[in-house]
């Protein structure tokens, strides 16, 4: 038995990969069925997050947990509570994905910024593809150092990496069926 970190399991996604488990994901999942509910910013879903965290941690004996397991689990606080009304608007769509841009420029190599806003253009076009409702993206300003030193006006390279992420992300988004893909910029 392979025993993790901080005694949380993994979580199995349905095309087989494994991600950490994030109370936030889960949290945010439990605020949109609250809001589609009538429940604006609900108080109660980090209490009720933190309740599946406890229990994955203290009682769950496997090592990973599969998405309709998880739900299941969320399912069961919020109707044992009485909120029948949020149960039924809940979903869990695939954990938010990351993206790092300084491993991005890194990956690019002497490419650099060719290669780097090609890179970045397919893995927003990627994210858009997958059934995660957001995209964390993070590590401008280190992508930024790195990227900068090979050329002038570090500003102005900030300023073309978030104008792009935007004008692609919402390019990429709106391909998208179902609800559009959050972006969230670090």
């Amino acid at each position: 038995m392979i025993a993790l970190l901080d005694g949380m399991p993994l979580v199995t996604l349905p095309d087989g990969r494994s991600t950490i488990f994030d109370k936030r994901w889960i949290t945010a999942s439990i605020l949109s069925a609250a809001e589609e509910a009538g429940h604006h910013r609900w108080w109660l879903a980090e209490h009720i997050a933190e309740s599946v965290s406890v229990y994955l941690h203290r009682d769950f004996k496997a090592t990973t947990v599969e998405i309709p397991n998880l739900t299941e689990a969320v399912l069961h606080v919020l109707e044992s509570l009485g909120f029948h009304d949020v149960a039924k608007h809940f979903r869990l769509p695939d954990p938010p994905l990351s993206l790092s841009l300084t491993e991005l420029a890194r990956e690019a190599g002497e490419g650099y910024e060719l290669a780097f806003f090609g890179l970045l253009g397919e893995r927003l076009q990627r994210a858009a593809s997958s059934r995660s409702a957001r995209l964390e993206i993070n590590d401008l300003s280190g992508c930024v150092r790195l990227m900068g030193r090979r050329r002038r006006g570090v500003q102005r390279l900030r300023e073309e990496i978030v104008g792009f992420i935007r004008q692609h992300g919402q390019v990429a988004g709106q391909s998208r069926p179902g609800e559009p893909l959050e972006i969230q910029l670090r």
